[in-house]
């Protein structure tokens, strides 16, 4: 007969209860531990440090000029918009420290919305008279003879730009009209040739051109009647003026709150922002004498990720495990996001006693005669070591700073720890603007799926369920606030997520548009096929665990749906990644840069430095544009060894030779014929 364990006998047994103090240094956060049940993470600054360029040598082709006192903080984000499109090779200047031989030095000079004094308005026509390309965002008075355009009275806010169809610029970019948020100066022609004009509303166009490009003296000039970086923040962020406000018909305020009203459901389909910035880069490429390097969105030749996720909310090892397999199966790797049972210090002593005695001595653990379903340490380990994330799903629902610290103890008391740095939080509730994201930079999150397609408010008025970027955008960038900071987190949108689409018996499970799972599959598909034809979108997919503990049909529904949407992407050979797989490769590419870019106009040819961090065992992607000058790309060597570029694709109507390369320091030269 079996003699059941006492409470202290087995405390006692596997050696739990005594504090330990041990501090420790763990990735990106630093984090100590308070004792053996739990770490207390160690705050570290959310931002970005800005520091411009020390040495303005004109070394690369583009300078972006910032003013730190003007009236408009989000100059800084044409970092991130640069990087995103891949065009890594560019140096920052402060307006106030800027003088006209340093500015002289560069191709092309972008010069963020500022006021200029009179002295500043002459440096910069000088540049533009000397053969300099200017491009502005929304550009003080006393500029307007070199952007070949005259200013009206009034502004003109929000509204939508549509594309000229017969500037090269314009050429590849989507032909309906696309959403702007803030002001825009009312501009009209001169001299200047339109790229893009103003709509009042998707179909009605106004007089008023939205981009405009310009001959003057030697060089060239573009004006955008608006401030494109603050209307991409605004666009992927959300209404600043809608923050902790419900919105959106679901309980508790969410990030969907912010889009109420905000986002042209009739354009979701469109990655809006996304066009809008390769629209900035084909203006940047048709300005340039040079050709201009790029680095491709995604690993190798892909033209799309599926980042597999899903949340589970304390869910026992064998459900999450059943679908870890299922997602091997496939060739993919997941993360899950868990959210422990919060229980006392006692009862986590006591977790793991047992997690110990499961993990070390399992006949001694059925002596506990009680079925422990929680993962085991053991557990998590093992799943890691199989290419999966665990990670963090914290419930923030009465405070968002108390709610992480508890669930942070809870999750690294069970010996879950170290903490990953992707994040989603439970119901994806959301406080202030950036609030949430500058909270989980602090803690050393880096990368955010909080912004999630779900709920009532977005059907359209004629009862259809539009689905694709709520955010405009399928592809991550730094969140950045309200006083123009930028914080080292990155947002990623999640588009496929099982609660909205598909009606289950599931408690807070919505399933408004009332799919089957087959459609909600369907859903997945169009999205997919998108990307790879032209969007070029990162899709994150939320599968839920929950309903495979359910059993069922919310089960069957669960794995029709996780199934098939894996296997569509298998079939296109689309690769499946876990978020923080997605985070490593985002980073890399990210901090990547191009520099010593020289063009011999004289021969064709282009030569630069790749420096990435260095990470041998991973690779970048170098986009070379295919023809330059009436002239296309003849031979291609990196490292002085001739390497093919018959890989090749489109990107914003211009044709790139791909060459796959090590995330290594690289010389590179192109001639073109």
């Amino acid at each position: 007969m079996k003699r059941k364990l006492s409470r202290r006998d087995f405390l006692k047994l596997a050696g739990a209860g005594t504090a330990v103090v041990a501090p420790v240094a763990l990735g990106v956060g630093a984090y100590v531990y308070r004792d053996a049940l739990g770490e207390v993470p160690l705050e570290r600054s959310p931002y970005v440090e800005i520091v411009h360029t020390a040495n303005l040598d004109g070394s690369v082709p583009i300078l972006l000029v910032v003013n730190k006192d003007s009236s408009n903080p989000f100059g800084m984000y044409f970092t991130e918009i640069l990087r995103a499109e891949g065009v890594n090779c560019f140096h920052t200047a402060d307006l106030s420290t800027l003088q006209p031989d340093s500015l002289q030095r560069y191709e092309v000079a972008i010069l963020t919305e500022t006021p200029l004094t009179t002295a500043q308005t002459e440096m910069f026509s000088a540049y533009v008279s000397r053969g300099g390309r200017l491009v502005g965002m929304r550009p003080a008075e006393g500029l307007e003879s070199v952007f070949g355009v005259e200013r009206s009275e009034g502004v003109f806010l929000e509204g939508y730009l549509k594309t000229d169809p017969a500037h090269p610029a314009a050429a590849g970019i989507h032909p309906s009209s696309l959403q702007i948020h803030g002001e825009s100066h009312l501009f009209t022609l001169t001299g200047a040739q339109p790229i893009a004009w103003l709509y009042a509303d998707r179909d009605t166009p106004t007089e008023n051109p939205a981009i405009t490009l310009n001959a003057f003296g030697q060089g060239l000039a573009a004006a955008y009647a608006f401030d494109l970086v603050k209307s991409i923040v605004l666009m992927r962020q959300g209404n600043p003026k809608l923050i902790d406000q419900d919105n959106d018909g679901l309980e508790g305020i969410r990030t969907v709150d912010k889009f109420a009203g905000w986002i042209d459901l009739d354009l979701i389909h469109i990655p809006q922002a996304d066009e809008q910035q390769r629209l900035f880069v084909n203006l940047l490429a048709e300005m340039s004498r040079k050709p201009l390097p790029r680095l491709w969105y995604f690993p190798e030749d892909e033209k799309s990720v599926l980042i597999a996720t899903g949340d589970s909310h304390s869910n026992p090892a064998n459900f999450i495990e059943d679908v870890l397999t299922r997602v091997e199966a496939r060739g993919g790797h997941y993360t899950v996001y868990y959210s422990p049972q919060i229980v006392s210090d006692i009862g986590r002593a006591e977790r793991l006693a047992r997690f110990w005695l499961t993990d070390h001595l399992p006949l001694v653990s059925e002596l506990l005669e009680q079925e422990f379903g929680s993962p085991t340490p053991l557990m998590v380990q093992g799943w890691r070591a199989r290419g999966h994330e665990i990670a963090l799903h914290p419930y923030v629902d009465t405070e968002l700073e108390s709610g992480w610290l508890e669930y942070w103890k809870e999750f690294t008391g069970r010996g879950y720890g170290p903490v990953p740095h992707t994040v989603r939080t439970h119901r994806v509730l959301w406080s202030g603007w950036t609030e949430t994201a500058r909270w989980q930079a602090t803690l050393g999150m880096r990368m955010n799926f909080d912004y999630y397609h779900v709920g009532p408010s977005l059907q359209k008025k004629n009862g259809e369920w539009p689905n694709g970027h709520l955010t405009g955008s399928g592809r991550p960038m730094k969140f950045m606030d309200e006083h123009g900071r930028l914080l080292d987190i990155y947002q990623q949108l999640t588009q496929l997520t099982d609660e909205h689409l598909i009606p289950m018996d599931v408690p807070g499970w919505g399933g408004w548009p009332q799919l089957s799972p087959q459609q909600a599959v369907g859903v997945a598909k169009d999205l997919l096929d998108r990307s790879l034809n032209g969007d070029y979108c990162a899709l994150c997919a939320q599968f839920h665990v929950d309903p495979f503990q359910v059993g069922g049909e919310p089960a069957e529904k669960a794995a029709i749906f996780l199934e098939g949407v894996l296997d569509y992407a298998k079939q296109l050979g689309v690769p499946i990644l876990s978020a923080q797989e997605w985070l490593d490769f985002t980073d890399l590419r990210h901090d990547a840069d191009f520099t010593d870019i020289t063009w011999d106009a004289a021969a064709s040819t282009l030569t630069f430095r790749l420096l990435p961090p260095d990470q041998p065992a991973s690779t970048l992607t170098v986009l070379i544009p295919l023809r330059h000058a009436g002239k296309t790309l003849a031979s291609f060597s990196v490292d002085d060894v001739t390497t093919p570029t018959d890989n090749r694709l489109v990107l914003g109507g211009a044709e790139y030779a791909l060459v796959i390369v090590s995330a290594q320091e690289h010389a590179i030269r192109s001639t073109y014929s």
